[in-house]
């Protein structure tokens, strides 16, 4: 089984499985004054990886307790491993900086011809020389459903302080080791973007019998007929839901370990070694990212890489994404709600006209819905949920929403709606893109059984909260109140508003996710502690050095419940935080090379942030 054969079978079944693609020719953009490549690829991955299975529901009923995986490709140590091991898609793009030398020439130059097909281009890539994962920095984006910006059109890359991933390439930035960064991996997180998107159009095609009914019962049917769909839904249902649960946090980390995995593997020059004359111990020398960056969701998800993986990134920046780890779900919303009203007072000081104009289009959509052009539904509920934009900066997010809001009628002597502002509630709402965003939102939240169902927390708390603040139904009629809007939350009547979370099917599915009471853990805090402050033997360093941005006004992530976790003692006590009310939640978009810069300074020392 350990023979320099059975090694090879193995490489060459791995290169199988992974069918690493690099799926266009490279884009050559300016950057500064240098160039950028940016390079797309496709990597197939596990769609159950198969270490989570050892994270015994039994044992996490216990004790919420994480095993730490050194590799997560080791489990593929067989020939019959691979088999029935079904795969998603992973798309990355790799940003890096060229120079005129006759090897990235070379591979430009090869790599360009349309005839050679998406694996070879991948070879190429790979055969240029090995990638050091130590000079690589990974990007987690926030969510959870949407896809990463795109370099250029989303990222910018014309100077050293356009963007956070322009000062990661053209900035005077180091690694722990002293090096500088020469490749930003842009990752779609499971589900998303082009990494196997999740979709009401995907879903049909997985999982058909979910959609044998609409929303409204065909009363043409028989009894017998009826009782045959809806027991197909039912098992659907159970099918859909299974298959989503493996598109969180844990899941979403470890497809980032694969990547890794197989860049820095399959990039090794064979010339040094061959398979024959590998040392196995060689393989399993950590050699983990030199940096990682998640903002917001991406944040929970780094927060479940230092929970999970024995040799995190080696620095873990935070953006507004420490999760409200230890907090009960339905409390998190009770805090969320309160951050949503004062972020509503803050927009109608800026715009006070909008009270008015508001209340009347929360009239006519209470007495006449308008149907959307895409499909779906504008009533006044989710109409209100144009606040989920309000936790950006004033200056862009306040002006967005003022916008639409200002075009909603055709004039100012009827009511009647017009089409220019149907469209644009559509583009500002995302639900029908990212149908996951709605599916899997609140399950960010339901760390392992202890946790229990999240039960439409972010409902569940309105219903409390509403009266008569956020109840648009007395608001809009009250001279002496505000009409307020929702925040990022998620609600069950979203199925009857939104097309592409629509019918049966949907709503069972989206019921199941609400009441299941066995998800895995998402975050252990003894792991968390011993990768940030070390072991408790004083031979064990810490994994990581970690920094985070914590905006004090933050509405999407509660300030004070991310402070009981890096407070001292905390699971988080190695995090340095910079507190500042100076961004919201979009600073990384709207300063990103500045934010980005102050925390790589903070994680290695060279600032004394805190004071």
């Amino acid at each position: 089984m350990d023979s320099p054969a059975m090694k090879r079978l193995l490489v060459e079944k791995m290169k199988e499985y992974r069918n690493h693609r690099i799926i266009s020719p490279p884009a050559i953009h300016p950057c500064g004054n240098k160039r950028a490549m940016v390079t797309e690829h496709r990597i197939s991955a596990p769609l159950h990886h198969v270490d989570m299975e050892k994270t015994t529901k039994l044992r996490a009923l216990r004790d919420n307790t994480i095993n730490l995986v050194n590799r997560v490709d080791s489990a593929f140590d067989t020939l019959e491993s691979f088999t029935d091991r079904p795969s998603i898609d992973l798309y990355f793009c790799i940003i890096e900086l060229i120079t005129n030398s006759d090897v990235d020439e070379l591979y430009i130059s090869s790599s360009s011809d349309l005839d050679i097909d998406s694996v070879k281009r991948a070879e190429i890539y790979l055969k240029r020389g090995a990638i050091d994962p130590s000079r690589s920095m990974i990007y987690l984006q926030g969510g959870p459903g949407f896809g990463c910006a795109a370099p250029v059109s989303g990222l910018s890359l014309t100077s050293s302080k356009s963007s956070w991933a322009s000062a990661v390439l053209l900035g005077e930035v180091t690694n722990l080791d002293g090096s500088t960064f020469d490749r930003v991996i842009l990752m779609d997180q499971r589900g998303t973007g082009r990494s196997s998107p999740i979709t009401k159009q995907t879903l049909r095609r997985m999982f058909p019998n979910l959609f044998l009914l609409g929303s409204d019962v065909e009363n043409d049917e028989s009894d017998a007929v009826m009782q045959l769909k809806e027991a197909q839904i039912s098992l659907a249902v159970t099918e859909a839901s299974s298959y989503l649960t493996k598109f969180r946090a844990d899941s979403i980390i470890r497809d980032a370990e694969w990547i890794r995995e197989a860049l820095c593997r399959s990039s090794t020059p064979m010339t040094s070694k061959s398979a024959e004359d590998t040392n196995d111990k060689d393989d399993f020398l950590p050699r983990p990212w030199g940096a990682a960056l998640g903002q917001s969701f991406g944040g929970f998800c780094l927060m479940t890489y230092l929970s999970s993986i024995m040799h995190p990134p080696r620095m873990c920046l935070f953006t507004g994404g420490i999760a409200p780890m230890n907090t009960p779900i339905r409390e998190v919303y009770d805090r969320l709600w309160v951050r949503v009203e004062e972020r509503n007072r803050k927009y109608y000081e800026k715009y006070p006209g909008d009270v008015v104009v508001v209340k009347r289009i929360v009239r006519r959509l209470i007495t006449k819905p308008a149907l959307l052009p895409c499909g779906g539904m504008l009533t006044a509920r989710r109409f209100l949920q144009l606040g989920l934009g309000l936790g950006g900066s004033p200056g862009s997010a306040f002006a967005n929403l003022h916008s639409v809001i200002s075009s909603a009628f055709l004039d100012d002597n009827d009511d009647e709606i017009s089409l220019s502002f149907l469209k644009k509630v559509e583009q500002n709402q995302s639900f029908d893109d990212a149908p996951l965003y709605f599916i899997l939102h609140e399950s960010i939240y339901a760390d392992g059984p202890l946790a229990g169902p999240t039960k439409w927390a972010a409902h569940s708390s309105y219903e409390s909260y509403k009266i008569p603040v956020f109840d648009y139904h007395i608001t809009s009629n009250d001279d002496s109140r505000p009409t307020l809007f929702f925040g990022e939350m998620v609600f069950p009547w979203m199925t009857n508003d939104y097309e592409e979370v629509s019918g049966r099917g949907m709503v069972s599915l989206s019921e199941a996710l609400a009441t299941k009471d066995d998800w895995l853990p998402l975050f252990d805090a003894k792991n968390m502690r011993r990768a940030l402050i070390g072991g408790d033997n004083a031979n064990e360093p810490p994994r990581t050095n970690a920094a985070s941005v914590s905006y004090y006004d933050d509405m999407y992530v509660d300030f004070d419940c991310a402070m009981k976790l890096v407070k001292r003692d905390g699971p988080m006590e190695g995090v340095k935080v910079w507190i500042t009310n100076e961004y919201q939640h979009s600073g990384l978009r709207d300063d990103g090379a500045n934010i980005f810069l102050k925390l790589v300074s903070m994680a290695k020392g060279t600032v004394h942030v805190p004071s």
